[in-house]
């Protein structure tokens, strides 16, 4: 059975260097207790946002829910807690990755992106709200405080509790979804004061000249320097947490998907070198889950010295010739 060849755009994004298990397990506890953790989380959530769209509109200041970072980012972080669960119930309930294996690759890709853009945009929310922008005069109902609260400093909690259970990663090519989503964010602030004439944050204000250029660029570096930072933490969690994440795999089984992304990983780089003038072989296909990763055997040709993993991602002979 052939499997399509990767576009420019799937291989610009490593998505076949993905270790798609840990999306759905964690270091620390079994699939079921992270399931758990990530329902509780995402039906807060869900409950704040209603509110939010609730108090917008009593307050006449509907507009503001989809234009304000603050609301953005936090629709961001419901939406990657949505999918997330979503994606760890089909796990505890067929033990398979099926609802990774046969989504569109891109979805996948895009939940990495968005997971790098939330865990960096809800450090920074939370900092500018409390130094910047919080006004200790304002006074507000108990609803407005509700919301309040949970968008300028819930939200970092819920941050930090995905990243202490889960077991996602961070690529370098994962920078791209903080930095890509502020500068589409700076567009839509520009837009917004051209239809109101206002702005929506002061510091976004062109007319102070360098000052406003210095705001631009440092947001995108300090954005950027956070995204570093969290890989790093990342990074650090999974090399503390080594030896009770042994434990957890056996438990609950994703140990066995760990290994075989693992090694159709390390295929995929091993394909990439080999398209690039390595040694070349035929691959015999297995698809597992019908998805897009497949599980495959390779067969050596020749007298190829290269040691050839027990699992690869299929590519054509013509890839291999180009």
């Amino acid at each position: 059975m052939a499997t399509p060849q990767p576009t420019g755009l799937r291989k610009f994004l490593k998505y076949d260097t993905l270790d798609l298990s840990r999306i759905v397990s964690s270091n620390i506890v079994d699939a079921r207790t992270l399931l758990i953790i990530r329902a509780i989380v995402a039906l807060h959530l869900v409950a704040v946002f209603i509110a939010t769209l609730y108090v917008s509109a009593r307050d006449d200041v509907f507009y503001m829910v989809p234009t304000t970072f603050t609301n953005l980012s936090n629709i961001g972080l419901t939406a990657y807690y949505l999918t997330a669960a979503y994606h760890s119930h089909n796990y505890v309930r067929t033990k398979t990755l099926s609802s990774l294996t046969n989504q569109h690759w891109f979805l996948t890709s895009a939940l990495s992106l968005l997971y790098a853009s939330v865990v960096v945009f809800h450090i920074v929310v939370p900092a500018i709200y409390w130094g910047m922008l919080f006004d200790p005069n304002n006074t507000m109902d108990t609803l407005n405080k509700y919301v309040d609260f949970s968008h300028h400093g819930a939200d970092l909690a819920c941050i930090f509790i995905e990243i202490v259970f889960n077991r996602m990663e961070l690529p370098w090519v994962a920078i791209l979804g903080p930095l890509l989503m502020i500068i589409l964010y700076m567009f839509l602030a520009w837009v917004y004061f051209a239809a109101r004439g206002e702005w929506l944050y002061g510091f976004l204000d062109w007319s102070t000249g360098p000052v406003a250029a210095g705001w631009y660029i440092g947001l995108l570096a300090v954005f950027a320097l956070l995204f570093v930072l969290q890989k790093y933490i990342h990074q650090g969690r999974d090399s503390a947490l080594k030896g009770r994440r042994a434990v957890v795999a056996a438990q609950d089984g994703t140990g066995a998907f760990e290994k075989s992304q693992q090694q159709q990983s390390n295929a995929a780089v091993a394909d990439e070198e080999a398209s690039l003038g390595g040694n070349r072989h035929v691959q015999d296909v297995k698809t597992v889950g019908g998805g897009d990763k497949a599980e495959l055997e390779d067969i050596p040709l020749g007298d190829s010295k290269m040691e050839v993993p027990e699992v690869a991602v299929a590519v054509s002979k013509q890839e291999l010739d180009a």
